[in-house]
């Protein structure tokens, strides 16, 4: 299991490999001007040095590789346009509509959106003035709107009580890798949670504080790191159906006796040792059951999206919902699904 120690060093290295590309010198003009932190604090290197350190822990490591592959390829299409090294970064707003407007046709404004943010964390970390105007806006419209159906991604599909219900009546509960795959489905459905949050990236250790432990369970559990944030908790209440997650959690805790310090979902294998469930193997476990009985393949998202459409189809007022499932702002509005029902529920016979 990792220690606090790895996942600082897992985190640097991460921010690295965006500092790496933001500096990295280029075919145009041989090199980036030096990188200034701090602009107006020149003269207090520790103070620019701690700020530096500190900024790594506005994004999620993936944030932050997502953002060094997208500044390498924001480089390159300066290097294939000639833009000097003094132009491109700081970038002026008509070099960031010409970014914007390269792949228009071809990608979704989602995808542009997102190359744009990497190099706008370059001039966040770095001080700099960002130029993102009015311009900017009409021109990610724009792409918006000449963007190929087929780059728009397919609606993600809830998964559903029922899914998990079916879940719970082809797993074997006293098997240590099933009773853990259901208490993780029932929890995730229910505490609206994405599995990130609770989920190991790899079977052999996990992030301290990333994700709960047995000691987090109260409930309700502690997530120790959320989308762009750190910790909050899941609320978990009681169910009258087989999906029940605290029935599903105490039973998964009594067949894989799980101490309090190492990560609540996690079981063990035939020789008894102890190993992460990831997401890939609990997904993986999920729609192997649901895949024969005539579902599609589900993303973990979709346990989310679905927990919170079940408590709104339960009755459940959206600003209760909102709070439990730790959604910002009206974001989850979003991932509403079966609205034909839930408008019946919310405001049929309403109206004076």
């Amino acid at each position: 299991m990792a220690s606090a120690a790895t996942h600082r060093i897992a985190r640097s290295l991460a921010a690295e490999a965006f500092k790496r590309n933001s500096r990295r010198p280029t075919v145009a003009s041989g090199g980036i001007t030096k990188n200034r932190l701090v602009r107006d604090c020149n003269d207090r290197p520790e103070a620019k040095a701690k700020l530096e350190r500190l900024l790594e822990y506005a994004w999620a490591d993936s944030t932050l590789e997502k953002y060094g592959n997208s500044l390498a390829a924001y480089h390159a299409y300066c290097d294939e346009e000639g833009i000097s090294a003094s132009q491109r970064l700081p970038a002026n707003e008509f070099l960031l509509c010409t970014y914007a407007s390269s792949r228009a046709g071809e990608v979704s404004a989602g995808t542009v959106r997102g190359s744009l943010a990497a190099v706008k964390a370059w001039h966040i970390i770095n001080n700099a003035e960002w130029h993102g105007g009015i311009r900017l806006r009409y021109t990610l419209r724009a792409v918006e709107n000449v963007a190929p159906e087929s780059s728009e991604r397919p609606v993600r599909l809830p998964v559903t009580a029922a899914m998990v219900d079916i879940l719970g009546e082809e797993l074997d509960h006293n098997d240590p890798l099933d009773s853990c795959v259901f208490s993780t489905a029932c929890t995730s459905l229910w505490g609206q949670a994405r599995l990130g949050e609770i989920l190991s990236d790899t079977q052999s250790k996990f992030k301290r504080g990333r994700i709960p432990t047995v000691a987090d369970l109260k409930p309700p559990i502690h997530i120790g790191w959320t989308k762009g944030k750190h910790g909050d908790d899941a609320m978990l209440c009681k169910q009258r159906i087989p999906s029940d997650p605290i029935n599903a959690v105490n039973h998964h805790l009594q067949v894989n006796r799980i101490p309090t310090n190492l990560p609540l979902f996690s079981y063990r294998n035939t020789n008894g040792h102890l190993i992460c469930l990831t997401r890939k193997k609990f997904l993986q476990c999920c729609n192997e059951i649901w895949s024969r009985h005539g579902f599609p393949a589900y993303s973990g998202h979709s346990f989310r999206i679905g927990g919170t459409t079940e408590l709104l189809l339960a009755g459940v007022h959206p600003d209760v919902v909102k709070v439990m499932g730790r959604w910002q702002l009206d974001a989850f509005k979003v991932y509403w699904r079966r609205v034909d029902i839930l408008a019946t529920l919310h405001w049929e016979f309403k109206a004076v």
